[in-house]
């Protein structure tokens, strides 16, 4: 049985009580991004918990079912390649786009998937449609020499919005370009989506250290992870295996 996050349905475990129960944890399953394997019992006592009276148990494995994750990375400049580069090993699918067909080149990201050139004008801040789909699997990584205004009013304005959106930029830089966009009419509910400064605090000072930092962040995102340390994430389990 598929079972979407609204809890629409194809196919079914049975019916009646028990796929209630299958689909309110499957449900919980997708929102937290793990799977599982739940059981349920048929009991004859009046168990609050059963889910039918014919007697025994039954397990249902759930697991969540992801899209291919892809990488879109606006801007080919010196943080974009290593992103692409990192993004690709963990199995992302990657596309880079930018103005500068100079930038724009297999060469320099040989691990793009897909790399094109995207015409802007900066006369009139004009900027053409991104030659990229946009879904709810895209992370959005945003790092332009000039343009990330318009880059991020095209991005915001889809919907379902990305799973992620990172803007490369000091906070000062950012305030002045979310402002921008507000005056555009993009909504403060998609402003708030946008990660600026984007990445991960690792002290990080070169383009790889950035790069790894911002691919860090979006693992943690698509994993529903804290990105703390492990020891950290690890201490309260431990206590309690403890006690």
């Amino acid at each position: 049985m598929l079972i979407w996050p609204d809890g629409r349905i194809v196919g079914t475990v049975g019916g009646a009580t028990l796929e209630e129960r299958v689909i309110e944890d499957a449900r919980q399953s997708l929102a937290s991004g793990h799977g599982r394997l739940s059981k349920y019992i048929f009991s004859t006592d009046g168990d609050p918990e059963s889910v039918g009276l014919c007697g025994g148990e039954v397990e249902v494995d759930i697991e969540v079912l992801e899209p291919d994750p892809e990488m879109l990375i606006i801007g080919a400049g010196h943080v974009a390649q290593p992103v692409a580069a990192i993004a690709h090993l963990i199995g992302m699918h990657v596309t880079v786009v930018d103005d500068r067909p100079a930038f724009a080149t297999r060469d320099r990201l040989p691990q793009a998937d897909v790399v094109a050139v995207v015409p802007y004008d900066a006369a009139t801040e004009s900027l053409d449609p991104l030659p990229a789909a946009i879904g709810p699997a895209t992370h959005v990584v945003v790092a332009t020499w000039g343009w990330d205004e318009p880059a991020l009013a095209q991005v915001l304005a889809v919907d379902p919005p990305p799973a992620y959106v990172g803007l490369v930029a000091s906070p000062t830089k950012a305030r002045a370009i979310f402002d921008k966009l507000a005056q555009r009419g993009v909504p403060q509910s998609r402003l708030d989506l946008v990660r600026a400064p984007i990445g991960l605090d690792l002290g990080a000072e070169t383009p790889e250290e950035i790069a790894l930092a911002i691919v860090a962040e979006i693992l943690a995102v698509r994993r529903k992870a804290s990105g703390r340390p492990l020891i950290e994430a690890r201490k309260p389990r431990q206590a309690l295996e403890g006690a």
